[in-house]
């Protein structure tokens, strides 16, 4: 990793931070949309008088189009053509501190990259209409039970709502958290879509892409066995054996791209590389710490709880590597699967 590698690998995670709180602060309008949302669901339900089938249809009606509306409110709240206009001149800028020339993607691209944006393969107007589509059978499944074993109108809202006295859940304590992940989900994903394309942008300078992980006890195996892993801007392998898959590669993921530059001889600048640190839950680290150098320098326990200790146990006994953790298309492998390798 040469000298501007690392100036922008300690960017990028330092950037993943303010991800993280811009995040926080988008999920907390989700909550207080779900929080208005009780209360008119709770009025919807006190509108049944009796529990007649064409009484309860048209309240669930009703309903439905209460939970539509406040999803609605959830997905036009996300600024995404913004935060992804911001995330290009942010990259673009960490070009410019140290000296590089850096171009921004044409308006027309970042339009494009904004319809062409998927998580997991699907757009995130898609997702969202998934979620509300099962709040809303949830909610008549539930107010259906309800009525059925003839509960009291309290005790339906309950299973809505959920209850902290009583230590119950509602299905709105579920929905509530798929909708923060997500909001996190989708941050990441356009911020990401930004970045590469502002790498392509800059393709005189930029020769590739690496994949960064969090080195922490929170970093799936996913991403524990993409870590490092490298490709040029069209994708092909460099490094790591994976096809190209940008993160976030789940939901909550909070991996990252960084670009692969050209070095200061390569530039033509006369100036010798260093080798620098990067953080990790162990305080800062040799920045080019592989996750397998990372693991070893912690103690069973931690390996166990992070890998599960079947996959720890066969680690350890070097009979497999964390690449070994996925199949060929980068899907985590079952234990079975692993001990078969």
């Amino acid at each position: 990793m040469n000298t501007a590698d690392l100036y922008f690998s300690d960017a990028y995670l330092k950037h993943q931070v303010h991800l993280l709180r811009f995040t926080s602060g988008e999920q907390k309008k989700v909550l207080a949309i779900f929080r208005a949302m009780i209360p008119e669901l709770k009025a919807k339900l006190n509108n049944l008088m009796d529990f007649k089938a064409l009484h309860v249809k048209a309240v669930l009606k009703q309903a439905e189009e209460v939970i539509s509306e406040g999803y609605g409110k959830i997905e036009q709240g996300l600024d995404l053509a913004g935060l992804s206009k911001t995330e290009a001149e942010f990259t673009a800028k960490t070009f410019v501190s140290i000296g590089l020339e850096a171009s921004l993607p044409s308006e027309t691209a970042m339009k494009v990259l904004i319809s062409k944006s998927l998580i997991e393969g699907a757009p995130s107007s898609a997702w969202w209409a998934k979620q509300s589509d099962d709040m809303a059978f949830k909610f008549s499944s539930q107010v259906r039970q309800g009525v059925a074993q003839n509960e009291t109108i309290q005790q339906i809202v309950r299973r809505i709502a959920g209850s902290k006295k009583f230590g119950v859940a509602g299905i709105m304590d579920v929905s509530v958290r798929n909708a923060s992940a997500l909001v996190h989900t989708s941050v990441q994903q356009v911020a990401a879509d930004a970045k590469l394309a502002t790498f392509k942008a800059n393709a005189d300078v930029v020769k590739g892409v690496r994949f960064l992980a969090t080195f922490d006890s929170h970093t799936s195996q996913t991403c524990m066995a993409h870590s490092g892993a490298e490709w040029d801007l069209e994708g092909n392998i460099i490094k790591g054996g994976f096809p190209f898959e940008p993160p976030p590669l789940h939901f909550n993921c909070r991996s990252t791209l960084v670009p692969i530059t050209l070095t200061f001889r390569e530039l033509g600048i006369d100036i010798p590389e260093h080798k620098g640190t990067r953080a990790s839950d162990l305080g800062q680290i040799p920045s080019d710490t592989t996750f397998d150098g990372f693991l070893k320098r912690h103690d069973d326990a931690y390996v166990d709880d992070l890998l599960g200790p079947g996959r720890a146990d066969l680690w350890r006994k070097k009979k497999i590597t964390l690449t070994d953790l996925m199949g060929q298309h980068g899907r985590p492998l079952t234990i079975d699967q692993l001990k078969g390798k």
